[in-house]
C-alpha cells in the first residue's frame, strides 16, 4: 500500500475527519517549508482538524516531532520518505502587488484611505456570532472586484451576515450602487453602519438587525440585483446565508458573492456546496479566486476548538486563515429558498473549529 494512503487512513481514524492521500502530501510539502503549524494549515489548504490529525499521525509514526520552540520538524525517517516519494517544498507564486487577488486594493487609493479612516473605531470581532474580520485591503478589493464585473454601479445590493468585515459599509462608501441594505445579527455593527450612513449623508444605504435562521418577509424577496455574504461553513448555515441570498435576487442574471474557506470546510464539503448551488438552486459558479480573503486572527482564538486540538499551543503569528471569493450568477429557472432553519448545528461541526 502507498505510504500516503496508509497515513491518510490512520489520520481518518485519529481525527474522525475526511482526508485522503493528497491531504497528507500537502502537509508534508508544507512541513518542508515551515514548522509553524498555522502556516502548515494555510499552505496545505486543510481544515484545522484534518491538518492536526495528519501531524499527530506523522509524529506517532516517527516521521515528525515537535521541537523546543514548538516547531514541527520532520525526522530523518520523515525526510527519507519525502525523498522517496518525490515530494518537494511548498511554493507560492502569488502576485505580491495584488496579494494574489488579481485586484490591487490601491487601484482606488482615495477610496481605500477613506475606508481606513472611517473604520478606525470599528467594533471588534466576537465569538458569539462566529465573527472574524478580513483585512481592510481585502474589503476594498471585494468592492473593486464587484465593480470590475459590472455588479456595483446602479445596482440594488443586499449584504447578508458579513458585516464584521464592513463590506456593506464599503459598498455604500463607493457611492456607486443605487441602494444598499445591510443585515446582520449583531446590533453593534448595525448601529455602527447606520451612524456612518447618517454622518456621510448616504441616504440610499441602511442597516437592520436580522437573524438569518429566520425566513425573510415577502417584501425582501426578489428585490435585489446583487447579494454579498460570508457564511459559516456548516450546511445549515450555508443554506441560510446563500439560499436566502439567492431568494433576494430579482431575476435571472442576478449575482451573488461570498467567501468559502478550506480552513473550516474540506474539498469534500465544497463539493456538497457546489452541487447545491448548481443543481438545487440553479445558479452557475463564474469565479473562484483562491485565498482572496485574508483574515486577521481574532482575539478569542485561544478559546476555540482549533487552538484546543492543534498539536502545538503557540498562537498564530500572522495571516493564516484565508478564504476563496466566489461569484455566482442566477440562471433562468433558478430557485429561491426561504425556509426556517431549526438545526442546532449552525456555526460548528466536525470540520469547523474556529468558533
Amino acid at each position: 500500500m502507498n505510504p500516503l494512503v496508509k497515513l491518510a487512513e490512520r489520520a481518518r481514524e485519529v481525527g474522525q475527519v475526511r482526508v485522503y492521500k493528497k491531504s497528507v502530501e500537502r502537509v508534508l510539502s508544507a512541513l518542508l517549508k515551515s514548522g509553524d503549524f498555522w502556516e502548515v494549515v494555510d499552505m496545505s489548504d486543510l481544515p484545522v482538524p484534518a491538518a492536526s490529525a495528519i501531524v499527530k499521525v506523522l509524529i506517532e509514526e516517527g516521521l515528525a516531532f515537535i521541537d523546543d520552540t514548538e516547531d514541527i520538524r520532520l525526522t530523518q525517517k520523515g525526510m527519507d520518505l519525502v525523498r522517496e516519494l518525490g515530494i518537494e517544498p511548498y511554493v507560492d507564486y502569488a502576485c505580491g502587488a495584488c496579494e494574489g487577488r488579481g485586484i490591487p486594493f490601491y487601484a482606488d487609493i482615495e477610496f481605500y484611505r477613506e475606508f481606513l479612516q472611517i473604520t478606525k473605531d470599528r467594533p471588534k470581532a466576537i465569538r458569539d456570532y462566529d465573527q472574524g474580520s478580513v483585512t481592510p485591503e481585502t474589503t476594498v478589493a471585494r468592492v473593486l472586484f464587484m465593480d470590475s464585473r459590472g455588479d456595483l454601479r446602479n445596482k440594488d445590493i443586499i449584504v447578508l451576515g458579513a458585516e464584521d468585515d464592513l463590506t456593506g459599509l464599503a459598498v455604500a462608501l463607493s457611492r456607486k450602487p443605487r441602494s444598499v441594505l445591510v443585515i446582520d445579527i449583531d446590533k453593534r455593527l448595525i448601529d455602527f453602519d447606520n451612524a456612518i450612513f447618517r454622518e456621510l449623508g448616504l441616504d440610499n444605504a441602511r442597516a437592520m438587525v436580522w437573524d438569518l435562521r429566520n425566513p425573510f418577509p415577502p417584501e425582501m424577496l426578489g428585490k435585489f440585483d446583487v447579494f454579498v455574504s460570508d457564511p459559516p461553513e456548516t450546511l445549515p448555515a450555508f443554506r441560510a446565508f446563500i439560499g436566502r441570498g439567492i431568494a433576494t435576487l430579482r431575476e435571472e442574471g442576478g449575482v451573488g458573492y461570498f467567501g468559502l474557506t478550506l480552513r473550516d470546510s474540506s474539498v469534500f464539503r465544497w463539493r456538497e456546496f457546489q452541487a447545491s448551488l448548481t443543481t438545487e438552486f440553479g445558479v452557475a459558479i463564474t469565479d473562484i479566486v483562491q485565498d482572496f480573503n485574508d483574515y486577521i486572527t481574532w482575539d478569542y482564538h485561544p478559546e476555540t476548538r482549533a487552538a484546543e486540538i492543534a498539536p502545538v499551543k503557540r498562537n498564530p503569528k500572522g495571516i493564516w486563515y484565508r478564504s476563496a471569493w466566489y461569484r455566482i450568477e442566477a440562471l433562468p429557472g433558478f430557485k429561491r429558498w426561504n425556509e426556517a432553519i431549526s438545526d442546532d448545528v449552525f456555526y460548528l461541526d466536525e470540520e469547523g473549529s474556529t468558533t
